[in-house]
């Protein structure tokens, strides 16, 4: 049986991200190279000859819609990360819909093509979120989200979530949540953001092999940020400083390396999702 792995970029600016204490309203009239940043990661794909699920934050939409075109038109699939980074669980159920629906109009302008992919800020889903999250997802149109990661952190995470890509409700959508490895009895990522940039290359491509040989799938994922060694710093502590730009150097070479290794296997979530939904018997939500 042949397994499906995905290539995703979270396209966000720079000081897009969700530390206790600090603000980052302030950077939105600095300078940025997320467009040149992005160029690179479409370069990079087309040597490779894949193609990789984006998922674009709306307030990069509504400043950048050359970004979102220029991924589109390179063939990428256009998904929705949320409209301002705002973390899911801190939203209520109807200003999520809002938040969800704001960027999927604003891509779908862009672009003129259904939006059916989600992906939450940091990863900002909770137990207690699930109930109503998956709803709201169904009944604005989409088909799938990847945002669960299957274990405990101090921001985020669902621990013994399944790490197999399944439908959590009664709703016809998809969760395609992150592969974890087992490090000294507790389960941790590798394949994407700060953990792809700690590892080294020859761990990640084991754990994912292995992972695949079990007939588990595995996303990677980036920010355009983390292949920028010139970008602007956010004034954060020791330890979330270290986590948040160590590995900055390498880190294209390591994607690319990582992208020539499993390039035979990539395919874009949406193309996976109608597939497993076919495969199912589900039927996806009619908009």
């Amino acid at each position: 049986m042949k397994i499906n792995n995905f290539l995703t970029f979270d396209i966000e600016e720079w000081f897009h991200a969700n530390y206790e204490g600090v603000d980052t309203t302030h950077y939105d009239t600095r300078s940025t190279n997320l467009e040149s940043n992005v160029d690179r990661l479409i370069d990079l794909c087309a040597e490779q000859g894949v193609q990789s699920t984006c998922f674009i934050l709306g307030d990069v939409a509504k400043e950048k819609p050359q970004v979102v075109k220029k991924l589109f038109d390179a063939g990428h699939e256009i998904a929705s990360h949320g409209s301002s980074h705002k973390l899911v669980y801190t939203m209520s159920p109807e200003e999520f819909r809002v938040d969800l629906k704001n960027s999927t109009d604003l891509l779908e302008q862009i672009c003129g093509e259904k939006v059916v992919g989600f992906r939450a800020p940091s990863w900002s889903l909770k137990r207690e979120t699930l109930p109503w999250f998956y709803t709201i997802l169904a009944e604005e149109g989409l088909n799938y989200s990847s945002s669960i990661y299957p274990a405990k952190h101090s921001l985020f995470g669902i621990p013994d979530f399944p790490m197999t890509p399944h439908t959590p409700t009664l709703e016809p959508v998809l969760e395609i949540p992150q592969h974890l490895m087992n490090l000294f009895g507790n389960k941790v990522g590798y394949a994407g953001g700060g953990f792809l940039r700690f590892f080294p290359t020859w761990l990640i491509k084991h754990q994912m092999s292995r992972a695949n040989a079990h007939g588990k799938s595995v996303f990677l994922y980036l920010h355009p940020r983390e292949i920028d060694i010139d970008q602007p710093r956010l004034a954060l502590n020791r330890i979330d400083g270290y986590f948040h730009y160590q590995g900055i150097a390498g880190c294209e070479e390591k994607l690319s390396s990582l992208i020539e290794k499993f390039q035979p296997t990539f395919i874009r979530m949406d193309k996976y999702t109608l597939k497993s939904q076919g495969d199912l018997g589900i039927l996806p939500k009619k908009t």
